[in-house]
């Protein structure tokens, strides 16, 4: 009967290699975890800025942004509770929904170390800007928008009809106030009141979701 390798027999295990490997697992986690406190230092050099999260995913970036103790605001505004698609009509059934799906404010400092925290959190796609620079909003806006968010009531079912696609937009609310559109589609079903808006900001064009309430005509 054949019998099994000695230990003595066995193929040596390479321990240099595992210690490497762990040392640069350590190594990686250390520096996210640099780049992460980076992301959360106070200091002068903290702005506001936007950053694109996956679909759906707003909640998961959320709650990964206050663990690693990282400034930030998701808005949320009240909308009447819908049913497979429909609005309900009843009065006082509202809930909270996210005001602009797909993003959230975050103030960091202003430092490359930051900008690679943030990009290091899951789930997280791009940092809003020109492609030099992100795009920042200061103090006041951000209270501005906070404001408004709080007085904002729910958009009327017809409210798209009143533009089309193609049509040039200004936007008259929220981060991107002030900014010209071109309205993209108009939003149905669940995003109803809603609408797909390529906004110029600094030279550059940025797909972004908003409420018709926030839009006129150019």
């Amino acid at each position: 009967m054949a019998r099994g390798k000695q230990l003595s027999e066995a193929d040596n295990i390479n321990l240099d290699r595992c210690y490497a490997e762990s040392d640069k697992q350590m190594k990686v986690s250390r520096r996210q975890q640099a780049l992460l406190a980076a992301a959360g230092m106070d200091g002068p050099l903290k702005r506001w800025a936007i950053i694109k999260v996956a679909p759906n995913r707003e909640n998961d970036v959320d709650k990964s942004l206050s663990a690693a103790l990282i400034e930030h605001w998701l808005p949320l505004r009240k909308a009447d509770r819908t049913m497979s698609g429909r609005r309900t009509g009843s009065p006082g059934k509202q809930i909270w929904v996210i005001a602009w799906p797909n993003y959230i404010f975050v103030k960091v400092p202003n430092i490359a170390e930051a900008w690679a925290g943030l990009a290091m959190i899951k789930h997280t796609l791009s940092v809003l800007g020109d492609g030099e620079s992100p795009f920042f909003i200061d103090d006041a806006s951000i209270l501005k928008i906070k404001a408004e968010l709080a007085t904002l009531r729910d958009v009327p079912q017809n409210a798209g009809a009143v533009f089309a696609k193609g049509e040039k937009v200004m936007v008259e609310g929220g981060p991107f106030s002030g900014y010209p559109g071109k309205m993209i589609k108009i939003g149905e079903g669940p995003h109803e009141g809603r609408a797909l808006v390529e906004v110029m900001i600094f030279g550059r064009i940025v797909p972004v979701e908003l409420d018709l309430a926030h839009l006129s005509k150019s």
